[in-house]
């Protein structure tokens, strides 16, 4: 179920919960979701750091989210640098900001640590 913010309702400081999250009003500061959903709903402003297991976005976000996925809406603004899998970009949403996939680097991790494992050649 999770917890919602309301409309009028204006945040500043360190969220961090064990539950999916809904901000409705402006937020501001950081966001840490580790295992849970952030959704940034129409109307909300939030300027803040998110970490989460996934971000959607309907309304404006500027900051930097870290995410397994990240789903920006049709109607949303996002000005952001977003470390992610998997990004969901769709028609109408304006985003400015670096994306940085972490496959990638994921990908170069497992690769030295399998040469690492790897028994020395005789």
């Amino acid at each position: 179920m999770g917890m919602q913010t309301g409309s009028g309702l204006k945040i500043k400081g360190e969220l961090s919960a064990t539950e999916d999250i809904t901000i409705d009003g402006t937020f501001e500061g950081s966001i840490d979701l580790p295992k849970h959903r952030l959704i940034a709903s129409k109307g909300s402003h939030v300027n803040a750091a998110v970490t989460a297991l996934a971000v959607t976005i309907d309304g404006r976000l500027e900051g930097h989210i870290t995410a397994e996925s990240v789903d920006i809406g049709p109607d949303a603004r996002v000005e952001a640098s977003v470390i992610t899998g998997k990004l969901a970009l769709e028609e109408g949403a304006t985003f400015n900001g670096a994306v940085n996939t972490e496959r990638a680097r994921a990908a170069a991790t497992i690769a030295k640590h399998r040469t690492a494992a790897a028994p020395p050649q005789k």
